[in-house]
């Protein structure tokens, strides 16, 4: 146990020390916010994996295969669609646009107050998902260490806090490409025991019913397919993906990072359920959100064990730091300087920047303190519906069809989308469905003010 705890230990310190190397490359904001959009393939592919793969892709699937088997792998297949979407489609559009915040696409097509209210609840919706990302930490900490929820909480914290603060995009990159080749190792460790020594692929196909837990639909078709369209429009509404996809330095660059993210992301989702799986049969009683750190805990060399443990924690907290880089940027670029101080100097916007990055680590760690028993992919769908029910939309048409809108509907969609899911949930609906009803909301905002404009357009030609 004593060399689980050092070498867990030694790798956090490790990476540590790479996010705050990052404050080398750090001479301005921009080196802060975007690393001077001069990142190659490896930064790009590190920061996005950095971002994508957390705690709720790793302990939060373990901990939905536990209840539910294979259909916990819909947060990861919409994960890989994401992935394959941002390199295909964003990329190509960020080379053209060269732009910090999403908020700032927003506000270029449907004015200075759309952008503020995009970035408001677009903030909201990623720190929901920084939430999730520290619950699945304190797990680790509660089941490993045997800490109490208020010590590990504060922990993850200031982790989660010095792996950003100092180095900004460039920390999250360095921590991204430790985290990467960590994790990496830890799954094909942790995939070949499972399959060669437990002869665990085996044991779960005999061991559980087909229904309901080989069924990719058991929670509904509407309920899971809703899941799967959560991930990807939430991810492709997300500041800390866009942030990395224009740091690249050409679309080119980002393209490939994209794509490989998504080629690697999978592989760990597999890994994760099988676990989950497998540790219902051998440990029917445990809490489910422990099911992938026992297994390390039990079936891993404690050297080993103490890495992959670490790697894990590293993976939730990197997430959410990167979270919390996206959203202090948004607050500094699209709150604080056109509403507040305009006129602001380089220096104190990265100490605004640093600032912000604290105060939403405290916050974050008074309200997990009050959660702390809450599933940990519940945080995450939720958050993936706040972000991708006022943003997609509206984001999509200002990308693809500014021509062809209604400038003025967009403030409207932008609200009119999380208002509708918020009623849909207050009545009683299930959260996940609630996307589609904020998405047909702000659909039918944009469609037909877009048909008015249009006829508009003709009436004034033909007067």
């Amino acid at each position: 146990m004593i060399m689980l705890i050092l070498s867990a230990t030694l790798t956090l310190m490790i990476t540590g020390v790479a996010g705050y190397l990052g404050k080398l490359k750090v001479k301005n904001t921009k080196d802060f916010i975007t690393g001077g959009n001069r990142i190659g393939v490896v930064g790009v592919t590190s920061m996005l994996m950095g971002s994508i793969i957390g705690g709720a892709s790793t302990v939060g699937t373990a901990q939905m295969a536990y209840n539910r088997g294979i259909a916990a792998i819909w947060f990861i297949l919409g994960l890989c669609v994401s992935s394959i979407i941002l390199g295909l489609i964003y990329s190509k559009y960020m080379d053209k646009e060269r732009m910090d915040t999403i908020p700032q696409i927003i506000g270029t097509t449907y004015g200075k107050k759309s952008r503020t209210a995009a970035s408001v609840l677009l903030s909201i919706g990623m720190f929901i998902h920084i939430n999730g990302q520290v619950i699945a930490v304190i797990a680790l900490f509660t089941a490993i260490f045997n800490l109490n929820v208020v010590s590990s909480a504060l922990i993850v914290t200031i982790l989660l806090v010095v792996y950003v603060v100092f180095g900004g995009f460039w920390g999250s990159t360095l921590v991204g490409s430790v985290k990467t080749v960590l994790l990496y190792g830890t799954s094909l460790i942790c995939g070949y025991i499972l399959i060669f020594h437990l002869n665990g692929v085996h044991e779960i196909l005999t061991f559980f019913p087909k229904e309901p837990w080989f069924n990719i639909f058991s929670g509904g078709l509407a309920e899971d397919l809703a899941s799967g369209i959560a991930t990807v429009v939430g991810v492709l509404s997300t500041q800390t993906y866009f942030q990395a996809v224009v740091a690249g330095k050409d679309y080119k660059t980002s393209r490939y990072s994209a794509f490989l993210t998504a080629f690697f992301v999978l592989p760990v989702g597999i890994v994760c359920t099988l676990i989950g799986m497998y540790m219902r049969i051998h440990y029917p009683n445990i809490s489910p959100r422990e099911a992938f750190p026992l297994f390390l805990l039990n079936y891993l060399n404690h050297g080993i064990g103490g890495i992959s443990i670490a790697t894990v924690l590293i993976s939730s907290i990197a997430t959410g730091a990167g979270l919390a880089l996206g959203v202090a940027t948004m607050f500094v670029r699209d709150v604080y300087k056109p509403l507040i101080n305009e006129g602001i100097s380089d220096k104190k916007e990265l100490y605004i920047l640093r600032i912000s990055i604290v105060c939403i680590g405290l916050l974050s760690l008074f309200i997990v303190i009050q959660n702390k028993d809450s599933m940990i992919l519940g945080w995450g769908f939720l958050s993936m519906v706040f972000r991708a029910t006022p943003i997609f939309l509206p984001l999509t048409a200002a990308m693809f069809f500014k021509d062809k809108i209604n400038k003025k509907s967009g403030f409207y969609a932008i609200l009119g989308g999380p208002l509708s899911s918020v009623l849909w949930i207050l009545l009683g609906f299930g959260k996940i469905s609630s996307l589609y009803i904020g998405l047909m909301v702000s659909f039918f905002i944009l469609f037909f003010s877009g048909k008015l404009k249009i006829l508009t357009s003709k009436n004034e030609i033909n007067k």
